[in-house]
């Protein structure tokens, strides 16, 4: 029973000190400031569109441009005019159909397609980009 006592008194204290280190207290002009870790350091926001951005530029910037306009363009001969991705048009296209595009291509337009290339998670990393930052589609009307 001793042994017990001596455990749980030991085990409280651990306790209360692994809980406290993390906080510190100063007492500065009559004010209490909590002082933690985190707040010693500035935080970066988080870019959740980095990764789609990144291949969109290696793999889609070429044709349908930064932007995403579209527009006419040459590529190995071949004149071809994207869709500007931007448009009423693409917009009004529900998530899935952007995939099946990007993940297919449209041959008859000249746009390859990407499903060798690309895995299923990237591609829609590149739609969420495109609906995002290029359409500028707030996240909450996204589920067309």
């Amino acid at each position: 029973m001793k042994y017990l006592k001596i455990i749980i008194l030991l085990s409280f204290s651990l306790f209360l000190f692994s809980c406290g280190e993390g906080n510190k207290i100063a007492i500065t002009e009559n004010k209490t400031v909590s002082e933690t870790p985190a707040a010693k350091q500035s935080v970066e926001p988080v870019d959740e569109f980095a990764l789609g951005r990144k291949i969109y530029m290696s793999n889609c910037a070429a044709c349908h441009k930064e932007e995403g306009t579209g527009g006419k363009i040459t590529i190995e001969g071949k004149t071809i005019k994207p869709d500007n991705l931007a448009s009423a048009k693409i917009r009004n296209f529900d998530d899935a159909t952007i995939y099946k595009y990007i993940y297919n291509g449209v041959e008859d337009e000249g746009m390859p397609s990407f499903k060798d290339k690309l895995s299923e998670a990237d591609i829609r990393e590149v739609v969420r980009y495109i609906r995002a930052e290029i359409q500028k589609i707030p996240a909450a009307d996204k589920s067309n």
